[in-house]
């Protein structure tokens, strides 16, 4: 617990003081530049031979970079896991080309929401740059499959919960009405019979999920993408 603690300092202090490269075209948004060294040790190291798997690119904020089981997890297909901690939307859009776009994947597995939420973003903003993602996606790759991961409930930000449950019913919607678009509800998934989250899925951090989390989103989204890919 205490290397994934520190591991978890250094990652966002690394994070913070990233160089002045890139400029934002987000002008309320938080300067994606705080993530520019930690995308750029994913350029230096983005020689990816396609194998004759299916390629799923998993990209967004801490659930994904922390799911380290990720390839084992899914290891019928080929995977990359592009995500980076403490991200939101914007970032995301931002970045999307080289992280996701240019790999050109036989499927988009994104999380987001969760910090944008936690940070006080107001929701109509969220929802517009969530959409932003899905058209910067579409403009490059009419018809690769999408799933968007709900943000899932945490003991450490269950005061936000109404404004989680209202952003996961406006992205379910969207992905309703678009062709290829998937909603995968993680926020249902993790609660008990009585509406709580066993706090056994957690570091003691109560926001980062540990094994056990990850074997619930993994039972519940296997049967999702075999369905798109097969």
């Amino acid at each position: 617990m205490r290397l994934f603690t520190l591991f978890i300092f250094l990652f966002f202090s690394s994070s913070a003081f990233s160089q002045d490269i890139y400029t934002s075209e987000y002008e309320s948004s938080p300067d994606p530049n705080r993530f520019y060294s930690e995308i750029q040790s994913f350029l230096n190291e983005d020689v990816f031979i396609k194998s004759n798997k299916k390629l799923i690119v998993f990209t967004g904020s801490s659930s994904i970079r922390f799911w380290m089981g990720l390839k084992n997890d899914f290891s019928e297909y080929d995977i990359l896991n592009r995500g980076f901690g403490g991200s939101i939307f914007s970032d995301l859009n931002f970045f999307i080309g080289d992280l996701v776009i240019k790999h050109n994947p036989d499927l988009i597995v994104i999380y987001e929401g969760d910090n944008d939420i936690a940070f006080n973003i107001p929701l109509e903003k969220i929802y517009k740059d969530f959409k932003i993602s899905h058209s910067k996606i579409r403009n490059k790759l009419k018809n690769t499959p999408i799933i968007y991961i709900a943000p899932k409930p945490s003991p450490s930000r269950w005061n936000f919960k109404e404004n989680y449950i209202e952003l996961n019913k406006m992205i379910q919607n969207f992905c309703k009405k678009e062709n290829n678009t998937y909603f995968f509800d993680s926020w249902t998934i993790m609660l008990d019979n009585q509406g709580n989250i066993p706090k056994k899925y957690f570091w003691k951090d109560m926001l980062h999920m540990n094994n056990l989390g990850y074997e619930v989103w993994k039972k519940n989204l296997e049967p999702l993408i075999n369905r798109i890919l097969k």
